[in-house]
């Protein structure tokens, strides 16, 4: 397991992590961000959904309620 793309880098605090180990954790966040870009769901991370357009209540155009 000397391979550092295998290597658990979560319990390492960043300041006594070494240069290898903070190109990996840089290289790992790039590749998580470009997946999450690339999707393709309707429900993007950061992307806020349209604002829905409000309408005034009017009870005329409504029409006349039914009694049952």
């Amino acid at each position: 397991m000397d391979d550092i793309r295998h290597r658990d880098l979560s319990q390492i605090p960043e300041d006594e992590m070494s240069l290898e180990e903070r190109r990996e954790l840089k290289r790992r966040f790039e590749e998580f961000v470009g997946l999450m870009r690339r999707s393709s769901s309707p429900d993007k991370p950061g992307v806020k959904p349209p604002e829905k357009k409000v309408q005034r209540w009017d009870p005329a155009s409504m029409g006349k309620r039914r009694s049952s």
